[in-house]
């Protein structure tokens, strides 16, 4: 995946609605750091499908903080469209999803200059807009300031993800695991500073995101990534859950 376009900010919430709405159970929030969610904008127009060939697609990511045992690392999930709203164009990221364990809503997903150097971004489904996301990007960075950045994301621990893949007559699974793909497979080349973010979420019945409270807003950031394929080619089974699972409630939160 070279050369990602990323609009990001953190916000603060609380524990147990970052668990509830962001966290894949059974995977558990880290309690024992803030209440932060990190949500990021992407366009993704050199994305190599599992075939080989360019599959463009853009998304909006949720991600935070998670522990499970001795390994720390984040998770989370997103929405994605086509990057010009045509989804028939990445279609394939519905079993991406499914192969690499984070789940992959579709939407409409629209970026919208409302300034010189403000963006509004937003997640519509059913018609419903669920997210509207506003950000202002500045100077660009330093060279040592990118290279902070790079080696500070490699210290966040990697990204665990739970992959479900159903029996022939869906009773239970024939793979339930959680996942962990390694954190420096991302590498930022370049990054500007932002400001004057904002999150405002809507509600559906299947994306309550009004029980998610922003209680504060921060960390604001457009960078230029590249993500190798060793991202993915060296994902490793973290743990095998039980192939038979009955408590589906928590999961269908995200259906």
């Amino acid at each position: 995946m070279p050369h990602q376009i990323y609009f990001t900010m953190t916000f603060t919430s609380t524990h147990d609605a970052i668990e509830k709405l962001i966290v894949p159970p059974p995977l558990k929030v880290d309690r024992d750091l803030p209440p932060e969610v990190q949500v990021l904008y992407f366009v993704n127009p050199g994305c190599r499908a599992y075939d080989g060939r360019v599959t463009p697609y853009q998304g909006f990511m949720f991600m935070a903080r998670v522990r499970h045992g001795d390994v720390a690392g984040r998770a989370g999930w997103e929405y994605v469209d086509g990057l010009y709203g045509d989804k028939t164009e990445m279609d394939i990221m519905g079993p991406w999803g499914v192969y690499f364990g984070m789940l992959k809503k579709m939407a409409d997903i629209r970026f919208t200059p409302i300034g010189g150097n403000e963006f509004e971004i937003s997640v519509t489904r059913r018609g419903v807009r669920l997210v509207t996301m506003t950000i202002r990007t500045g100077t660009e960075l330093s060279d040592a300031e990118i290279e902070a950045i790079n080696a500070a994301n490699s210290q966040v621990g990697k990204t665990l993800t739970v992959r479900e893949i159903p029996n022939v007559n869906y009773s239970g699974f024939v793979d339930r695991s959680i996942c962990v793909a390694p954190s420096d497979g991302n590498t930022v080349s370049r990054a500007w500073a932002a400001d004057k973010s904002s999150i405002v979420f809507g509600h559906d019945d299947l994306d309550p995101f009004d029980e998610l409270p922003v209680l504060g807003v921060g960390g604001a950031l457009s960078f230029d990534l590249n993500s190798d394929k060793e991202l993915f080619s060296e994902m490793e089974i973290l743990e095998n859950l039980p192939l038979q699972e009955t408590d589906t409630a928590a999961r269908r939160v995200l259906a």
